[in-house]
């Protein structure tokens, strides 16, 4: 079958599809055109073991056949929840839905805790008229979401494995190509509307700025579902002519050695993840990691949810006998409103950190601390990615934008930024107008400082304390530093009845271990945060709410221990006796 193909002169000088006019469709139409036998996804089922692979040619071939399946039931730009577990058929359904040129709706993980009522809500919420996926998952949904009069067609994917017409009816490069929820982990998932040019220019710029060459080896855990998984991952594997090496997510959760144990035998030049992932390898001992060899890892992005420098040193340092260079570190900041990356550090270059002063943050003035205890030490996100655009506005009430020493809300505009959200996110979203460019808000705070980008938190998590502002990042980083198994995975803290707690959890601790934390976690309250009443409270990790890319929710889990207090195992109560109520600025003069 002959095609021409929109495509433009790539990074390393091969030729990729033209993100100013090309679509989704293209980017399997072309890869098995141009490399038809290229191996783009290896699965490792078990977590260790090849048990499915997917070539170029064969995903064009059976996007295709499912394709003419599609039509047949389906009108063009209607939309299709995929309900697919990591592997081949997630991207069979995803590329299927691109040649039949109806939308794929993304963001459901079948065995996540709580995925039903995600579905439920994200059919409901995209108006979507079918969901396509394995047909034991979907009789399980269609039998537990029976009583939420759906109203959708079910279209198991098997239907069309002995379906041999071929369909390509892709979209246009403006039009709707992708509904990608976000996780929710501040707010209801939204649904983020996606176009062929929002999708390519972003996978474009992701081989720019990461800089991805043929032949490069990605190792994955995240959930296709996620933007991160499908974006930064799988697509950017096809897009580049590399290979994706893919676990389910509950595999890497169970034993994270699978992680790097896979970016050691398939030799990954990139692979990458949330802080977490990394903190929960740092810890392994040395006879658990026999015969791992992270030499050939450059790229090691860390984003997705606040980088701890803790996080970065301490992985480095534990990892560096076995090959791993720190220069790999590559902290990113993005979102599902940008596709996905909005800006990163370079490939090969040092991981900036700084101190400014936790003080002055708290008034979103950037300055340096005025001690140790004032030192709040951030990781840069790199520079931003071209052709976009991020503005740090002061003033929620004006707009007004921030100066160069100040910090404020962060809104982004470009190329690879949605012009909004389906359903219930349509109804709240938020944007300004500036130089004559749009700017979608991201809920996110931050400043720049030497033209890079850093993140303080996330405006929906900050809690207020006397007029003293936390970024719950802020505190679990200060605690990780002193306590050994703290990380960003098991704990948090929000306000109850406008009293700072903490939430944690840490495996067979015991009464002496539990006073020798409650007496840190008092000091670091009161000597970092000037906090005076607090709680402390011990639960089982199963306690945290998370969201699909396995970062806690901290709202879910705020409402489910405030409702369910048998999942507190024990609450300890810091108080002084002396009152403690000053103003902003008189903070630090105390």
């Amino acid at each position: 079958m002959n095609r021409e193909f929109n495509v433009v002169s790539g990074p390393d000088g091969q030729s990729i599809i033209d993100w100013q006019t090309g679509s989704l469709a293209e980017l399997a139409c072309f890869r098995a055109a141009t490399n038809p036998n290229l191996e783009i996804l290896t699965f490792l089922g078990d977590g260790c073991n090849e048990t499915a692979h997917l070539t170029a040619q064969e995903l064009d071939k059976k996007a295709g056949n499912l394709a003419s399946w599609l039509v047949k039931f389906l009108k063009p730009q209607q939309r299709v929840v995929l309900l697919f577990e990591n592997g081949p058929e997630y991207l069979l359904g995803l590329f299927g839905c691109a040649y039949a040129g109806v939308t794929p709706v993304s963001g459901v993980y079948p065995t996540d805790f709580g995925s039903k009522q995600r579905f439920c809500h994200i059919v409901k919420d995209s108006n979507a008229v079918a969901v396509i996926g394995e047909k034991k998952t979907l009789s399980s949904f269609q039998k537990e979401c029976q009583l939420e009069n759906l109203n959708i067609l079910w279209i198991p994917v098997e239907l069309s494995e002995k379906h041999n017409e071929y369909s390509y009816f892709p979209v246009k490069n403006s039009d709707e190509t992708l509904i990608q929820y976000t996780s929710g982990s501040t707010n209801v998932p939204k649904g983020v509307i996606l176009t062929s040019r929002n999708i390519l220019f972003n996978l474009t710029q992701q081989g720019i700025k990461l800089g991805y060459t043929r032949g490069d080896v990605g190792v994955s855990w995240l959930p296709l579902s996620h933007d991160m998984g499908l974006m930064g991952a799988a697509l950017m594997a096809i897009a580049a002519g590399g290979q994706c090496v893919l676990l389910p997510p509950e595999k890497f959760l169970q034993t994270p050695t699978n992680w790097l144990r896979a970016i050691s035998k398939y030799k990954a030049t990139l692979s990458g993840g949330p802080g977490f992932a990394y903190d929960m390898c740092v810890n392994f001992e040395d006879n658990l990691l026999e015969g791992v060899d992270l030499s050939k890892w450059e790229q090691a992005f860390v984003g997705s949810e606040s980088i701890s420098f803790e996080t970065i040193q301490k992985f480095s340092s534990k990892f560096s006998k076995y090959g791993f260079r720190d220069k790999a570190f590559c902290p990113c900041y993005g979102l599902a409103e940008a596709t996905l990356l909005v800006s990163c550090k370079a490939r090969k270059q040092n991981v900036s950190l700084a101190k400014f002063s936790r003080a002055f943050l708290t008034e979103g003035v950037v300055a340096a601390p005025l001690s140790i205890d004032d030192e709040r030490i951030l990781v840069s996100c790199g520079e931003v990615i071209d052709e976009t655009h991020v503005l740090i506005i002061k003033n929620e009430t004006d707009f007004s934008l921030a100066a160069e020493n100040e910090e404020g809300l962060l809104y982004v505009s470009g190329p690879g930024v949605s012009e909004g959200y389906c359903g219930y996110g349509n109804q709240n979203i938020m944007k300004i107008q500036h130089n004559e460019l749009n700017y979608l808000y991201t809920g996110d705070k931050g400043f720049f400082s030497d033209k890079t980008l850093f993140l303080t938190g996330r405006k929906n998590n900050e809690i207020i304390i006397n007029g003293f502002k936390i970024d719950p990042e802020d505190f679990v980083f200060s605690v990780a530093q002193k306590i050994t198994g703290i990380s960003q995975n098991n704990c948090t803290v929000f306000l109850i009845n406008n009293i700072p707690t903490f939430v944690c959890s840490i495996f067979n601790c015991n009464n002496s271990e539990e006073k020798l934390l409650s007496y840190q976690i008092e000091k670091i309250f009161e000597g970092k945060f000037k906090i005076k009443e607090a709680e402390i409270w011990l639960v089982n990790q199963a306690s945290f709410s998370k969201t699909p890319s396995g970062k806690i929710n901290i709202e879910s889990t705020k409402h489910n221990l405030f409702h369910n207090e048998s999942l507190i195992l024990k609450k300890i109560k810091i108080e002084k006796k002396t009152s403690f109520i000053v103003s902003n600025k008189e903070i630090y003069s105390a």
